[in-house]
């Protein structure tokens, strides 16, 4: 396919001064002072997306995402690089940006639909559709300053989405609309997915990316960390995650939390944990959680098999120790688990120094949400040697929605019986 937008080495960056004053200082020393400190909000950002695609941005928060998506809707020039596209762009940008909050609805659809270079005639032909997909009833008629975040995101979506672009931007604005909405905006952008529209989507929510996009880029600190299928790349950004969250509790800075993680690196870490207890006559050294690929990962799809690997250490000589582990929602509940004794596996006699390890294999089919695994090492009369709570944290996603915390994969089928006649029919008949 074609390739509707390239971007090229983008770089931005933005100087800091620690007072209004110093900026003029530098301004009559013709640049001879230098009182402001070099900030790059992106650096060396490069990639392509094709026609009729949808291409994800991910990424912690102050990473670059909106500043990207700025450069590349015009409203915002790169300090280097270039950014080349074809077709009219509408974009859907933070909050706030591109409506007047002093002007009516009616007010702000007109304007921007001038700035997307549409007549007056053409933007009343598409006011109707506005209004209707926007459903914020009379207050369109009112100035956007008295509106609620829910109601000005629904007007942003529709007026983008009523210019018809060739390429239509979104940042993270679909996160405060109710699910009705949501679910609305989900189905109208698989529509201009067929249509041939090409879509960047930037959200903090990885099924969203995953049902959506064809490819996405992880950014962390200005900078590209991943790029290539949604799954890769959401992988990658989870083990970030954890590793600042990691770094939060150890009192470690982010960005050397960063640092720390190398993608390629298939080296075990040391056994986390939330809370641990037990007399640690033996000693739980690594938990992983694997694909089928026997790879660390924490974004699981739905129904995919996963492997919870657990290695441990015994400091004195056991009879038939007893493995197992436990898993829990966001909110604690517990929702399965499993050991070797219910497993009808006996290790025997384990001696003093011996290294052991097991490994659990499952079909994760649970709802899409945040999941803990809780791991433990006890003898078979539930004494504790080493019990590991918050071992693990995962993400589950699905492109299939669905309630509740189970994935039970239903089927349906649908036959048509045929038409019953109703009672007073039989009596005309009858007559």
């Amino acid at each position: 396919m074609a390739v509707t937008l390239s971007v090229e080495g983008v770089s931005k960056q933005y100087r800091i001064y620690q007072q209004p004053a110093d900026r003029l200082k530098e301004m009559v020393s013709l640049g001879r002072w230098k009182t402001h400190r070099e900030f790059w909000a992106l650096r060396d950002v490069s990639f392509e997306v094709e026609q009729g695609t949808t291409f994800g941005i991910v990424g912690p928060n102050g990473c670059g995402k909106s500043t990207l998506l700025q450069i590349v809707a015009g409203t915002l020039e790169p300090t280097h690089g270039n950014v080349w596209h074809t077709g009219r762009i509408a974009a859907l940008l933070e909050l706030g940006a591109g409506f007047n909050p002093e002007f009516t609805g009616v007010e702000n659809v007109f304007m921007n639909a001038s700035l997307m270079g549409f007549s007056r005639a053409a933007t009343e032909s598409m006011l109707p559709e506005i209004e209707r997909f926007a459903e914020i009833g009379d207050f369109i008629h009112q100035p956007v300053k008295m509106y609620s975040s829910g109601m000005y995101v629904r007007l942003a979506f529709a007026t983008a989405i009523s210019a018809m672009p060739q390429i239509l931007i979104i940042d993270e604005a679909l996160a405060v609309g109710d699910a009705v909405f949501q679910h609305r905006c989900m189905r109208r952008l698989r529509e201009m997915q067929e249509g041939g529209t090409t879509i960047l989507f930037v959200s903090h929510d990885p099924s969203a990316v995953r049902a959506l996009c064809s490819r996405a880029v992880l950014l962390h600190a200005g900078r590209m960390e991943a790029i290539g299928k949604p799954t890769e790349v959401l992988n990658r950004y989870q083990e970030l995650i954890m590793a600042r969250e990691d770094a939060y509790e150890a009192g470690q800075s982010a960005t050397e939390a960063a640092i720390n993680i190398s993608p390629g690196d298939e080296s075990a870490p040391e056994a986390s944990h939330v809370y641990r207890h037990g007399d640690r006559s033996a000693e739980i050294l690594h938990v992983d959680l694997l694909n089928a690929a026997h790879k660390r990962v924490e974004l699981v799809e739905s129904g995919e098999a996963v492997l919870v690997r657990v290695r441990a250490i015994f400091h004195a000589q056991i009879e038939d120790p007893v493995f197992g582990f436990l898993l829990r929602n966001r909110h604690g509940i517990h929702l399965y688990g499993t050991n070797t004794e219910l497993q009808q596996i006996s290790l025997g006699p384990v001696r003093q120094g011996e290294v052991v390890e097991v490994t659990f294999a499952f079909n994760c089919w649970l709802a899409p949400d945040t999941y803990s695994a809780t791991v433990a090492l006890h003898s078979p009369d539930g004494i504790s040697f080493d019990w590991h709570d918050g071992a693990l944290f995962f993400r589950v996603m699905s492109a299939v929605a669905m309630e509740g915390v189970a994935n039970l994969n239903a089927s349906v089928t649908t036959r048509r019986i045929g038409i019953r006649a109703t009672r007073l029919e039989k009596e005309t008949v009858n007559a």
